[in-house]
């Protein structure tokens, strides 16, 4: 991944550079004109990236869309409270096209219809703990074993091992001194918002609820940092994942289509976040 950054009189924009997913990921930007869309287009067109997604406050989705850009999800919260509009443009059409988004869409509304239940009752063997860098090693091993490939480069312990440098939160279930599975919550703490991400879990541990008491403990200790907008980008062919968001109480709000380049080929990501905490203002 490599970040670039550009600015002029017209606007200011970081831009991240995904190659294994052939995207561009906007991560900041100031002004919005058209100038902005067509320099996002042609740098995208020059590095031979196939989409480009742009998370805009939600006051700017109406002046950021056109020329290609169109709304793909939403997250409440997650420019420190304001709320964000996911916008994608494909400068490959091909891109844009998903044989598989029919079939996620009627998977979901399977999901939706299921009770907002979680169970964790076969964890009295499982602890749970934060990962420290001396895990770094042994969590890149559980990663390999579970992705054919991901997004980030979670298979390299040096890479987790900054992640966790930069304030992102690790949470292992372990069993006997092994991990059995991991979630982790990536922290941007200047927008005061978290991604909860890399949940994995090793085949032998499938069936425990691991992925659920994980991702309740991250919650917990985001909510307790003053962290208020959670979200989550799942698989939206995995069954399993979505109906875990779906149980916690995560709201679905929209699809990123053939959105990166993990378990080995491109995939639709469900965007799912938990209601936002607004908080009271002072009077």
């Amino acid at each position: 991944m490599e970040l670039l950054q550009y600015n002029d009189h017209n606007f200011s924009v970081q831009v991240r550079k995904e190659a294994l997913s052939r995207r561009l990921w906007v991560t900041r930007y100031e002004g919005c004109s058209a100038a902005l869309r067509s320099y996002l287009t042609n740098l995208a067109l020059s590095q031979g990236m196939e989409k480009i997604v742009f998370p805009v406050r939600a006051a700017d989705a109406l002046l950021m869309a056109g020329d290609g850009f169109i709304e793909e999800g939403r997250i409440p919260g997650y420019f420190k409270g304001d709320d964000c509009s996911f916008l994608a443009s494909y400068p490959s059409l091909e891109r844009s096209f998903s044989g598989t988004l029919k079939e996620d869409k009627r998977m979901l509304r399977e999901i939706a219809g299921l009770p907002r239940t979680t169970k964790c009752d076969k964890l009295s063997d499982i602890t749970l703990r934060q990962a420290s860098k001396k895990d770094a090693a042994p969590l890149a091993q559980l990663f390999r074993s579970v992705f054919d490939s991901y997004p980030t480069p979670v298979f390299d312990p040096d890479y987790l091992s900054r992640s966790m440098d930069r304030g992102n939160i690790y949470m292992l279930a372990c069993r006997d001194g092994i991990i059995a599975a991991a979630a982790a919550a990536e922290i941007d703490w200047e927008q005061c918002r978290s991604e909860m991400s890399d949940c994995a879990t090793h085949p032998d541990f499938r069936g425990l609820g691991l992925n659920s008491a994980l991702l309740l403990k991250l919650e917990n200790e985001c909510r307790a940092r003053g962290i208020n907008c959670l979200f989550s980008l799942a698989r939206a062919s995995s069954y399993g994942m979505n109906l875990v968001l779906h149980r916690l109480g995560y709201v679905y709000e929209g699809t990123l289509v053939n959105n990166c380049h993990i378990g080995g080929g491109l995939e639709n990501m469900n965007i799912w976040a938990l209601p936002y905490i607004r908080q009271r203002a002072v009077i």
